[in-house]
């Protein structure tokens, strides 16, 4: 084996930091041992990680995706037609290249006769009736955890249904019975409904808890990504502005303008009821008023406008807050920034466009330019020019 096809051969390591891609990997190794067709749909169901906003690491995920296309020719991508804003994975379809078997297999050590695979399937078998849906979806998608063995992993999710008799939310049901893991079932939510759709009902919705500087009358609403800047901001008067504390990408979640899926702590004075009628009136968009500015003000990096490019999926007349970038666009200019790498960020991918006209014609352009970053943090609110 030459040096060149021993590179190439070698796991990445990001196979071992990303579940995300072992898990997509080891799907196409199920079906092809089911004889199941080598495709998948990529979508909030099937890879629910790239649609995972609030983590800000949907954009690095579909980077290692797209290596395994452009650099190894294990999978390739038929991107669908997708409307503006949604991101350019969404909907696209994945094949899986059989003559690539052999290398992933050997990524995963996961040899073509598969002793895990064996035992899963003999003990989904004696408990396939503790499942609503007699183990069909655990057969189709089998579950590899470092830690624990098939049947440990298999007896975990028969303990689901004893569990959702009773309300109970996704983050209690993970730790009573994955082992006290509280986030293990963040990202398979529906594979837990498919399991039990019957007791599904007893899943409580996790609210987003959104901090708000409320003013009397709203006439512009500025969402804030850093906590020191907000803090800031609200010892400021500024005229009918409502503040809201986004905590980078928590304000991103596509439920957080429906009821009961957002909870809201309100800073400074309590609200009349009248004021915070109104305010969610306005934020669940219950009302006809369109009069509403809507800015948002963040980090000058790529991280900053990938959160304005998900917030315009919710708030979609959202823009960037001139009035705080612009100091930060000076900085910028007179190179007063930090490079990608050297702060850490050189996982932040490049939004492209956000929708935004300020953003992609002069916020992004800047920092492609500079090849560097300024956080918001560096403004002192009495630098704005308010």
């Amino acid at each position: 084996m030459n040096i060149q096809e021993h590179v190439f051969r070698t796991r990445p390591r990001w196979v071992d930091e990303e579940p995300m891609v072992a898990g997509l990997l080891d799907t196409f190794l199920h079906k092809l041992e089911k004889g199941h067709r080598l495709t998948m749909r990529v979508n909030s169901k099937t890879l629910p990680e790239l649609f995972d906003f609030d983590s800000g690491e949907n954009k690095y995920l579909w980077s290692l995706v797209k290596s395994l296309n452009n650099e190894y020719h294990i999978v390739s991508i038929r991107y669908a037609r997708n409307k503006p804003f949604q991101e350019p994975y969404d909907n696209a379809q994945l094949v899986f290249n059989e003559e690539k078997e052999e290398l992933v297999r050997e990524w995963l050590n996961r040899p073509a006769l598969d002793p895990y695979a064996l035992v899963w399937q003999d003990t989904l078998r004696k408990h396939k009736d503790r499942f609503e849906d007699h183990g069909q979806t655990l057969a189709e998608q089998m579950i590899r955890l470092p830690d624990q063995g098939a049947e440990q992993t298999l007896r975990a999710f028969a303990r689901l249904g004893g569990e959702l008799q009773k309300p109970i939310t996704l983050r209690a049901l993970s730790a009573r019975c994955f082992w006290g893991d509280s986030k293990f079932l963040d990202h398979r939510e529906e594979l837990v409904r498919a399991l039990y759709p019957s007791a599904s009902h007893n899943l409580l919705p996790r609210p987003v808890i959104m901090t708000v500087c409320l003013s009397s009358k709203i006439d512009r609403v500025i969402f804030i990504e850093n906590q020191d800047s907000f803090l800031a901001l609200t010892q400021l008067d500024l005229d009918n502005t409502t503040l809201v504390y986004c905590a980078g990408f928590r304000g991103t979640a596509t439920r957080v303008r429906e009821r009961g899926k957002v909870a809201f702590t309100f800073f400074g004075n309590l609200p009349t009821p009248a004021q915070q009628q109104a305010f969610e009136q306005w934020w669940f968009a219950e009302d006809d008023n369109t009069s509403v500015k809507v800015r948002f003000w963040g980090d000058l990096d790529f991280a900053g406008m990938s959160i304005l490019k998900a917030l315009k999926q919710t708030f979609p007349d959202i823009d960037a807050w001139r009035t705080g970038y612009r100091p930060l666009l000076e900085m910028l200019a007179q190179r007063l920034g930090h490079e990608h790498e050297s702060s850490g960020k050189e996982r932040q991918k490049d939004p492209e466009l956000t929708g935004c006209e300020l953003a992609d014609l002069e916020l992004l352009p800047a920092m492609r330019e500079s090849g560097e970053f300024v956080d918001q943090e560096a403004v002192l609110v009495g630098e704005l020019e308010i």
